[in-house]
């Protein structure tokens, strides 16, 4: 057997990092962040308690890094330095991914949310959110300062709001969830 090269090291180092991710994610939502043990993960993981650490030194940076995680998942979305206005159509199509992203992988944005309710990571998830939140605020606020809405701010968080309702409500609800006639009244309403 030959020696593994850097690039199958750095493979092998990402699939276990997400293996990791996912299983906290699971455990986080469904044993609380305070019922979940690094032990636990690590063994829902498949890896070794002292490897666990090798990837995340505590359980509050493996929660940051499941939070990353699921909002890398957006950064195609809402990018504010590659995106400086947003048209109509763009617009249309970021709304329309998001809900995309969401339905491609349910079982993980039905945990993600879960966890998101949590008291005990507030803290954590406000430190990690906020600049994801100022970045969303900054390009649909400039969306609606460029149509002459009169409160921009206030229109893209409740633009925020609603997106958040409708993933809920498509997440609890399942396929009788009529999300394709709710997304497009979303975007008519908001465009």
């Amino acid at each position: 057997m030959s020696p593994r090269t850097v690039k199958q090291f750095k493979e092998i180092r990402q699939k276990t990092e997400l293996v990791i991710i996912e299983s906290a994610l699971e455990l986080f939502a469904e044993e609380g962040f305070d019922g979940a043990s690094m032990q636990s993960i690590a063994k829902k993981a498949d890896v070794s308690k002292g490897n666990l650490y090798n990837y995340f030194k505590s359980k509050n940076d493996l929660l940051s890094g499941v939070l990353n995680y699921g909002l890398n998942q957006f950064a195609d979305f809402f990018d504010a330095n590659s995106v400086k206005l947003l048209t109509e159509k763009e617009f249309e199509i970021a709304i329309a991914g998001n809900f995309e992203m969401i339905k491609s992988n349910k079982s993980f944005w039905k945990l993600y949310y879960n966890l998101f309710s949590q008291s005990k990571v507030q803290q954590i998830f406000t430190e990690i959110f906020t600049p994801f939140l100022e970045q969303f605020l900054t390009i649909f606020e400039s969306y609606y300062i460029n149509k002459g809405h009169k409160n921009p701010k206030a229109t893209a968080l409740l633009l925020g709001s609603a997106l958040d309702g409708v993933s809920l409500g498509y997440l609890m609800m399942g396929d009788t969830y009529p999300l394709q006639e709710v997304v497009d009244q979303l975007i008519e309403k908001f465009k």
